[in-house]
């Protein structure tokens, strides 16, 4: 699969984490106002750089992933940065699975 493809690819995963993202952080903050998630942040030795315990911050960083993605000159920085992507793609789809089940 060409660069071009795979950037279209994660360009739709982002659109689809980011949409989840907002309706979680509107739990976590009906959740906080009743007294409920009181932790600090989502991810706990994660490859993530954020730390926050709404789920927006770590789709700004997916984000800013993406670009140093298109922005990579040589495949083996492409194929590090895109590995590194994959993974936080994998931790937060993971996470929001389990926090919409938890929700229900």
């Amino acid at each position: 699969m060409d660069k071009t493809k795979l950037i279209e690819q994660i360009q739709e995963n982002l659109k689809d984490i980011y949409h989840k993202a907002i309706d979680a952080d509107t739990v976590i903050q009906q959740q906080q106002e009743q007294g409920k998630a009181k932790y600090t942040e989502l991810f706990k030795d994660s490859l993530f750089k954020a730390k926050d315990r709404q789920f927006l911050p770590y789709v700004e960083e997916l984000a800013s992933d993406l670009v140093l993605l298109q922005e990579s000159q040589d495949d083996e920085h492409f194929v590090t940065q895109l590995k590194v992507m994959v993974a936080k793609l994998e931790q937060i789809h993971s996470l929001l699975a389990d926090f919409k089940q938890l929700t229900r």
